[in-house]
């Protein structure tokens, strides 16, 4: 094959003309780091190693560009990452992003863990599937919960207080907040606990069928 044109593209990409046929796009700084120029012939492996550079090279980029903007785990990047990279380069790079430091699912999990107890008030079994859904494992998502010490208990009473303080009254309005504390994420034990507590100031309400 013979690279007859070279095309500008946004981004600075270069889509590559080969044999008078538009063909495939590479970046502009891995082209231009090779041995090729218009009028170079270059066979079948050739063409595929110098896309999979370019593929690496803009995985890389693209990762650190993600990177700038927030968190991410490994898994979570990985994901982003196969949208535009085949899932081996997509895997190398976030490897190579964790043994830069620049990505590290332990401490990514505690942190989100944090933030989920503390501003959503989600129990402990809703933040570990939250943080398996990022692509953190479900040991490491185990030990994140377990630095953070969630207390089940007090986030069911603090998501009462704050969401559910205008519906004690009827036992219709606390089966319904019972429902939502189990879409929630919490467990009936834990619910009928919290509801008991929450409404003994008021009136000693039998609920135990909630």
């Amino acid at each position: 094959m013979v690279i007859t044109e070279l095309r500008k593209k946004r981004g600075r990409l270069f889509q590559l003309v080969l044999d008078e046929e538009p063909a495939v796009t590479v970046d502009a700084r891995t082209f231009e780091e090779s041995p090729y120029k218009v009028g170079s012939s270059l066979s079948e492996q050739q063409l595929s190693e110098l896309i999979n550079e370019s593929q690496r090279r803009r995985s890389h980029e693209k990762a650190l560009y993600l990177l700038s903007l927030r968190d991410y785990s490994r898994g979570e990047l990985e994901k982003k990452l196969r949208r535009d990279s085949d899932i081996n380069i997509a895997a190398q790079t976030a490897e190579h992003m964790e043994e830069l430091g620049l990505i590290n699912d332990c401490t990514y999990a505690e942190h989100r863990a944090r933030d989920m107890a503390e501003r959503k008030l989600y129990p402990s079994r809703r933040i570990i599937q939250e943080l398996c859904a990022l692509g953190v494992s479900r040991e490491i998502a185990q030990n994140a919960v377990d630095l953070i010490d969630c207390d089940d208990m007090q986030q069911a009473l603090a998501l009462l207080c704050k969401k559910y303080y205008n519906k004690k009254d009827g036992e219709g309005n606390l089966h319904r907040t019972a429902a939502a504390l189990a879409r929630y994420g919490f467990e009936g034990s834990v619910i009928r606990r919290a509801i008991k507590e929450w409404k003994s100031e008021e009136q000693d309400l039998e609920i135990d069928d909630l």
